[in-house]
């Protein structure tokens, strides 16, 4: 089965404390809150008892979480206790909801921080709520988690970030096996881009959906880009669709400001049908459309929501399914850089392609003396065709046009310099004002100089020449 996320939230999302704000992150799959209640003896959340209240609306399962200050003090640690049940109650959390420790204090000795923790939590138990402990992975040298579980039966939740970008699902290759009796794991404070921490439920300790039926959900399943038209896939299937028979598809910036809609006919989905037979008419949940790829999506991570709704126009009552999709993408690679015989030219190859380049029809390559921090010279190229980086970068704007090539002079002052080409997108055509976007190639040595070989004979036509004998017998020849 798919396993629920979970959101916890503060003073710091005041707009928590609205429906709609549940309603939004259930179509992504929320299906739990956890709210903080109180710090210390002194703070209580003062938007928790609204924050409780909607989420319940909302069909969420309510749990609270404490943020303690008793590092190794066990008789601060149950003061603490005593003040989160008391607000607790105060606030409308259901009885018998979770009331997590949050341990985040990088202080203490062990043994004393484990024994003021299972004090903290023998207190949550005996007052009729479900204990859990919360800390960070880098932080298990500072506690002892088993024996805490062994006391008290509280499940581990535990955080830990594998990038600090924005994402919509969990890299579970990065999972932090800390327990096995690891209920809950935050791998995110950035859900949606959104700078809101995110959890995945794993045994329904936060959401009681261990044993229920999936009968929602939904999945981006790929964004390609050919030419100026963006082309987005995937699926969504839900019980709240019935009697929304509109299905869209819209896009809008982080703000929630639209840039585009599309009308879409579903397509069929047997894969969806099968991995999750409770979602109604799973058979039929994929979504597919076709936009104009526009300036003003360039450069951002704009928010993609698959829609059922009883509105023709795509309005009305509707139930959503929000992914993001990346459009600040970029790849390249230099293929080589080599110098001429007798041309004294330095020629570069390669590929660059980016997402920010839309509107940017001037290239150039610019060679860069690393070290004196200067442009040396600048040459403008031509797009050159690249299938194999559209095959690998369907994804990403301009892959199949995104090859260049191209010559700088180059005399024996630079041999041996430190040097760095860049790739530059503009859409002035001396690439000096306007827009830009730049690609920083791998710095390397100027290569030497080319030398004959002694049996190849190559003849050149040249206004002029010079022939100087240099060491090892060799001759020098320098032409014009």
């Amino acid at each position: 089965m798919t396993r629920a996320y979970v959101l916890d939230v503060s003073g710091y999302q005041p707009g928590a404390s609205y429906y709609s704000f549940w309603s939004k992150w259930r179509g992504r799959g929320v299906r739990g809150a956890i709210v903080k209640l109180t710090e210390s003896t002194y703070y209580r959340n003062p938007y928790g008892a609204g924050q409780i209240a909607a989420a319940k609306h909302e069909g969420m399962t309510v749990s609270g979480y404490h943020f303690s200050r008793f590092r190794g003090n066990s008789y601060q640690a149950v003061n603490e206790a005593h003040y989160a049940i008391a607000q607790a109650n105060a606030m409308g959390l259901p009885h018998g909801a979770v009331i997590v420790l949050d341990y985040e204090e990088r202080l203490g000795a062990r043994g004393t921080n484990t024994q003021a923790a299972i004090a903290f939590l023998k207190c949550i138990k005996a007052a009729g709520f479900v204990p859990v402990f919360y800390s960070y992975s880098g932080m298990a040298s500072l506690w002892d988690y088993n024996a805490i579980y062994n006391v008290t039966g509280a499940m581990l939740w535990i955080a830990a970030y594998p990038t600090m970008s924005g994402v919509t699902a969990p890299a579970m290759g990065y999972f932090p096996s800390i327990s096995d009796h690891t209920g809950a794991w935050q791998f995110t404070d950035n859900f949606y881009g959104e700078h809101i921490d995110a959890s995945i439920d794993l045994t329904g300790v936060f959401t009681k959906m261990a044993q229920q039926k999936i009968t929602g959900g939904g999945h981006l399943d790929g964004v390609q880009i050919n030419g100026d038209k963006l082309t987005i896939s995937g699926w969504y299937g839900t019980d709240r669709a019935q009697g929304k028979s509109n299905t869209y598809m819209i896009l809008t910036d982080e703000n929630g400001k639209e840039y585009t809609r599309a009308k879409v006919a579903l397509t069929a989905r047997p894969d969806v049908a099968k991995t999750f037979p409770d979602i109604p008419n799973g058979t039929n949940t994929g979504f597919n459309a076709t936009f104009d790829y526009t300036p003003a999506m360039a450069g951002h991570k704009i928010h993609v929501i698959f829609r059922y709704t009883d509105d023709p126009a795509g309005n009305g009552n509707f139930t959503d399914f929000t992914s993001i999709a990346d459009l600040t993408k970029s790849a390249a690679y230099l293929d080589s850089i080599a110098t001429i015989i007798y041309s004294n030219k330095l020629r570069a190859s390669g590929w660059f392609a980016t997402d920010m380049s839309l509107g940017l029809s001037n290239r150039c390559m610019i060679l860069w003396d690393v070290d004196a921090k200067k442009e040396l010279q600048r040459v403008p190229v031509k797009a050159i065709k690249r299938d194999d980086v559209k095959k690998a970068h369907p994804d990403i704007y301009g892959a199949d046009q995104s090859g260049f090539a191209g010559e700088f002079s180059y005399g024996p002052e630079l041999v041996g310099r430190k040097l760095q080409v860049i790739a530059r997108y503009s859409d002035d055509p001396k690439g000096d004002e306007g827009n830009r976007v730049d690609y920083w190639f791998d710095p390397f040595s100027g290569p030497a100089m080319p030398v004959m070989d002694g049996k190849t004979t190559t003849e050149v036509i040249c206004h002029d020449f010079s022939a100087e004998q240099i060491t090892g017998g060799l001759i020098k020849l320098t032409m014009k």
